[in-house]
């Protein structure tokens, strides 16, 4: 018989029921991009991928309860009475477990009036005598009744299997045994009554001395505790119900075919389509086998041929387009020389071959010129701005960008941002780009570069088809793609900075950090290390014995608002605040720009990122420009540095109050229309209204109250964080904030419209129709539930503002393209656009910048920018 079981190997039997559940408990709320919930998706799909891999039984299969009432109920009606409706978010995860389920290719069964556990019984048996070992996957302890030579219950949560040796260990007696142990002390989980004042230690010392029920109550006289004799005689009935209830049914009549349990290749198309829908990018890559789009060395080659180039441009011209990516420099340790020789650019026109151009001469460049310059050809590309600026760099100006993949990725999902093209690729496309090695030579350069540009290729028509199911291909043609161009004329052309004044501007902030450094071991009593929070909260809560905010994980904090309060206390804690804010202008600003400034030109090039906020605003880096404080004089003073050429100015041309504009064009609220068509100071309205003071009356902390209140509604600010910001009582910010709804009531009723299509569609949309998924609105944990809240609101208004800026952006730099004026826009922050300007042509400029900003799009109020202008980036804004 024992040869008989090895040769025929083993079925895993799962739970499907309990495991739903056990996964839906055990992971934080998760959901796709539409909103559908996941969490229990995601773990059931994970213990049942983790079982194949780790097992490879040679059978398996999925038992699941049904909706209606089981055998049990007729016994009786208080079966698992107390059990809670399942959760909203839970129910619409059923479907999608069992079509994944059924994707893998595993058989499940069911089988109305039973349970999942009679299936797994009856099955464990039949399997037994058929000669297959048994595994049930289960968490639930009354399956280990089943546990028999042949069968073993793992519990893969626990990483625990049960076998009868593991069985008597946790009760001392044998898996017959269980049952018995449950019919006495019941469960309370299926509403088993069991017999009152039996827990299960008594039972199990009960059931070792008598071996089951009957024993127990033949022998009632020989149990100790009166209590329990008592019970045990009053209860006799229910101990043999309960029993009957915990016994799994081992002879359900099922409905299957045994070939159909052999463990089988999954149906890898539709278990891509569901991870795709589910949002499952992760196991895409652990389950699915290499992507059809195959490496094929000899589909990749290098044009070291006049003729074979010429070959290859005459194919792009032919075709029309062309995928391509760079390598446009060498490693550290290459020479010059071998750098050159690496240089170069792959293209590729067909789904099946790539070539790859070495720029090693001036013939091969001009011909390679001929088509990147040519704007008739569509280019294709992962991050074409990367290539449009680093191709400028070799005198080539790349035209005719059509479809940047990065950018695309980005629009069909800016909540995964920022994007990382190997995770992009094998999202879409099933795999990453085949790596060089480590030493690079050229035939590895070539196979890298040139299967970018082919899976390149690939994913432009899969992402295509993307942006079109999703309603996202015009918004992608007309407001991001033109985008590129313009982001990447900025970079290249850069600001300068006045160098001296930024070397002496590091001299003075090092001055202040060292005088405030003294400052700060005199008041601490000694040196120590002030960057160190355990150092700090030493010298501030035991040497100064200051009374402490709140506490960490590390002990009690030292952030800024905690400092803020303790400076009540003392003096140190504000002089460390000082310290701290010197500090990071020095390091994050004065000393990160001295170290990148182009030391020919004096100009900073900041690279401006299309991709990285879920927004749609723009951010920049090295060196981030958007975050300079402008409130201290000291930040003020860091944009003293950025300065014009000689005989240009700067010119800032920044949006007035853009988000409260568009907030008012959205709600339609009559009170805040009116204010803006009639030039009213909205916070100081707000305040008026508000706070119940004459218009007159409104003093300057008044309204500095109200216009936190103004843009504290956009970003969907609850009472304790306004309280936060004014310092004030949570009662009276909500009250505030009632009172504001109260008057602008076309304000509230927008933001409970919003909120209630965030929640039913899973996403909300800005004007552009810019989509951001809201999956934290299904959250089950309040905080994650409002930060959604919050999100939902905020994205339509401040989104929209990031969308025409952009607008303004594109029209303003075709403009100025067209007039052939040598104004450059310089840079994008926030609301603002910075243009370097010569002075003669200072007048047609300023007229041209209002004019379209202030008419790149039609609001029921009117769109007001402010323009200044300076020899510095100070003087103008």
């Amino acid at each position: 018989m024992k040869d008989d079981f090895k040769d025929k190997g083993s079925i895993f039997l799962i739970d499907g029921s309990s495991y739903i559940y056990r996964a839906y408990y055990a992971l934080p709320y998760l959901s796709n991009s539409e909103g559908v919930p996941t969490n229990a998706v995601y773990g059931f799909t994970k213990m049942l991928l983790k079982i194949i891999k780790e097992h490879r039984p040679e059978h398996i299969a999925v038992a699941f309860d049904t909706k209606g009432p089981t055998f049990r109920v007729d016994m009786y009606s208080e079966y698992k009475a107390q059990r809670p409706e399942m959760p909203d978010d839970l129910k619409p995860q059923i479907p999608y477990i069992k079509k994944i389920v059924r994707a893998l290719n595993i058989p499940s069964l069911e089988k109305e009036g039973y349970e999942a556990d009679d299936i797994i019984g009856t099955l464990a048996d039949e399997m037994v005598k058929k000669g297959i070992e048994v595994v049930i996957v289960t968490g639930d302890k009354d399956m280990l009744q089943l546990v028999g030579e042949h069968i073993t219950v793992l519990d893969t949560m626990k990483n625990r299997r049960f076998g009868c040796r593991e069985v008597v260990e946790r009760y001392g007696v044998g898996p017959q045994g269980v049952v018995e142990i449950m019919g006495l002390a019941g469960d309370s989980v299926d509403n088993i009554p069991g017999v009152p004042g039996i827990g299960e230690k008594t039972a199990i010392k009960l059931i070792k001395e008598f071996k089951n029920i009957e024993g127990v109550l033949d022998n009632i006289d020989g149990v100790p505790n009166r209590r329990v004799r008592e019970n045990l005689s009053k209860f006799r009935e229910q101990a043999i119900l309960s029993r009957r209830l915990a016994s799994i049914d081992r002879a359900v009549e099922i409905e299957y075919r045994f070939d159909d349990l052999v463990l089988s290749e999954p149906d890898y198309d539709k278990l891509k389509e569901l991870f795709k829908e589910l949002g499952f990018n992760k196991l895409i890559k652990e389950i699915m086998p290499s992507s059809n789009v195959r490496v094929d060395t000899d589909a990749y080659s290098e044009a070291d041929s006049e003729e074979e180039l010429e070959e290859i441009l005459k194919a792009v011209r032919e075709k029309g387009e062309v995928s391509l990516d760079t390598y446009l420099c060498g490693g550290n340790n290459e020479t010059e020389e071998d750098a050159c020789r690496f240089r170069g650019v792959a293209l590729c026109f067909s789904n099946k071959k790539a070539s790859f151009i070495i720029l090693k001469d001036g013939a091969a460049l001009n011909c390679l010129r001929s088509i990147l310059e040519d704007s008739s050809i569509k280019k294709y590309g992962y991050d074409l701005k990367s290539s449009r600026v680093g191709l400028n760099g070799i005198g080539i100006e790349l035209s005719g960008l059509a479809f940047d993949t990065m950018v695309a990725s980005y629009l069909l999902s800016p909540q995964k941002a920022p994007f990382h093209m190997k995770d992009v690729f094998e999202e879409f496309v099933g795999r990453s780009p085949v790596a060089s090695g480590k030493e690079r030579g050229l035939s590895e350069v070539v196979e890298s570069i040139c299967d970018t540009a082919l899976l390149n290729l690939h994913l432009t028509r899969e992402l295509s088809k993307r942006l079109e199911e999703e309603a996202l291909s015009e918004l992608f043609t007309i407001l991001e793609m033109p985008l590129v161009e313009v982001l990447a004329s900025m970079e290249l052309s850069g600001i300068k900075v006045d160098k001296d004044l930024l070397l002496s501007l590091s001299s003075e902030l090092q001055s202040e950090a060292d005088r405030l450094e003294e400052k700060i071991y005199t008041l601490g009593g000694g040196r120590f290390n002030i960057n160190s929070p355990k150092q700090l909260q030493k010298i501030l809560f035991k040497e100064l014995g200051l009374k402490p905010v709140k506490k960490t994980k590390t002990g009690f904090s030292t952030d800024e608002e905690v400092l803020k309060k303790l400076s009540l206390q003392h003096e140190l804690p504000m002089e460390i605040l000082n310290y701290r804010h010197i500090s990071k202008l020095k390091s994050t600003y004065v000393d990160a720009l001295i170290s990148i400034v182009d030391p020919e030109t004096d100009r900073v090039h900041t690279s401006l990122n299309q991709a990285t906020t879920s927004t749609g605003r723009l951010s920049s880096s090295e060196p981030n420009l958007q975050n300079i404080p402008i409130r201290s004089e000291l930040g003020k003073r860091i944009r003293e540095v950025f300065v014009a050429e000689k005989g240009s100015l700067l010119l800032s041309a920044d949006y007035s109050q853009i988000e409260l504009r568009i907030m008012a064009h959205l709600s339609h609220d009559p009170l805040l229309i009116d204010a803006f068509i009639s030039e009213e100071d909205i916070h100081s309205k707000t305040a008026s209204e508000v706070f119940h003071v004459l218009p007159g009356m409104v003093t300057e902390d008044l309204r500095r109250e109200a216009k936190a209140i103004n843009f504290g509604i956009i970003y969907g600010i609850s009472p304790y964080g306004l309280a936060k910001n004014l310092d004030i009582s949570t009662k009276e910010a909500g009250e505030y904030i009632t009172k504001y709804f109260s008057l602008y009531k076309g304000v509230k009723e927008f933001i409970d419209t919003t909120l209630k299509n965030a929640s039913k569609d899973g996403y909300v949309e800005t004007m552009f129709g810019r989509k951001r998924p809201v999956p934290e609105l299904k959250s089950r944990n309040p905080s994650v539930r409002a930060f959604g809240e919050r999100i939902a609101v905020n994205t339509p208004i401040q989104g929209t503002a990031a969308d025409i800026i952009k607008k303004a952006m594109i029209e303003l730099y075709g403009v100025l393209q067209e007039r052939r004026l040598k104004t450059k826009l310089a840079l994008q922050i926030h609301d603002e656009l910075l243009f370097e300007v010569p002075e003669d042509e200072l007048d047609e400029v300023k007229t041209l910048v209002k004019d379209i900003m202030e008419g790149v799009v039609d609001l029921s109020v009117p769109i007001k920018v402010d323009v200044g202008i300076g020899k510095n980036w100070r003087e103008a804004h």
